[in-house]
């Protein structure tokens, strides 16, 4: 399969840019501005792309690693240099394994884990910042969604609270050695979101846990326009699943304040009332084929 993409993205001030993107056997090729694009991650901070599907009910039901990616990927577009101390973090965890599994003398594992420590109290820190600065952000759109419900963020570190990093992968290292990995870190972290003093995994409705999903997303999209991050697109993916009107209602209206660019996917075209935007277009999909509605 092949394909090329040409598009403009409209930044801050009413400036455009042009990209295109091409697919060519197996291959990918992206341009911005004239010039191609190496990394997807210089894309993606040109052009920030939040998307809501079934999948991302995994937030909150599936394994912590689906919400360290949500985190990172937040915290990517919103803190400068986030990606470099990702990156660096990422690195010393590879070869702290790789030295681990080459089964190299403790003591030189051990007088490596002052970078590793380094690196991960840098990602830890920035991580801690961010979701403090974010969940007011999300307790107001979860009030648009669900009226007086409290919600509370706990950021697990991915080792024992109140005891040091350092004095961890000490304890530790002989069964570090054994399994060949490390077992505590950043990279082991996970985020609970509790309503009401309650998990959500276990005490709400699967239409609850889906408006506590898009507070989630809106929160984030809100906080990175008080940074003027660039408000890219929000894909939405089958809106009336398991919400009422009422509920699908108050989301729309939640997307409509945050001024940013949003596609709504739905099985009824009737499901949605998009009426009070003030620039929609509809587009109806058929055996593959995309038409318009005027």
């Amino acid at each position: 399969m092949s394909y090329r993409l040409v598009g403009r993205i409209g930044l801050m001030g009413g400036r455009t840019i042009p990209i295109g993107m091409e697919r060519l056997q197996g291959n990918y090729r992206i341009h911005l501005e004239g010039q191609q694009v190496q990394r997807l991650s210089d894309l993606a901070g040109r052009f920030p792309v939040q998307i809501m599907t079934s999948d991302t009910a995994n937030i909150l039901n599936g394994g912590p690693g689906y919400r360290r990616q949500s985190l990172d990927w937040a915290l990517f577009h919103v803190e400068q240099g986030y990606r470099e101390t990702w990156q660096r973090y990422n690195r010393v965890l590879r070869q702290r394994n790789a030295a681990l599994r080459a089964h190299v003398p403790p003591a030189q594992i051990l007088a490596w884990d002052r970078e590793f420590v380094d690196a991960a109290e840098s990602l830890d820190q920035l991580r801690r910042n961010y979701l403090a600065d974010l969940e007011p952000y999300i307790q107001n759109e979860l009030e648009s969604l669900l009226p007086g419900r409290t919600l509370s963020l706990r950021y697990l570190s991915g080792w024992p609270k109140d005891t040091m990093l350092q004095a961890i992968l000490k304890k530790t290292l002989e069964k570090d050695h054994t399994k060949g990995y490390t077992h505590s870190g950043p990279h082991r972290a996970d985020i609970v979101l509790m309503v009401d003093g309650r998990t959500v995994k276990t005490n709400f409705s699967r239409g609850q846990q889906k408006a506590l999903i898009l507070a989630f997303l809106m929160g984030q999209l809100k906080m990175q326009n008080a940074l003027n991050v660039p408000r890219g697109a929000l894909l939405l993916d089958d809106l009336g699943s398991e919400l009422d009107e009422e509920h699908q209602s108050r989301i729309l209206i939640c997307l409509k304040e945050i001024g940013t660019q949003v596609f709504v996917t739905a099985i009824d075209s009737r499901a949605e009332n998009l009426a009070e935007w003030p620039i929609m277009k509809r587009f109806h999909v058929e055996r593959g084929v995309v038409r318009e509605v005027l």
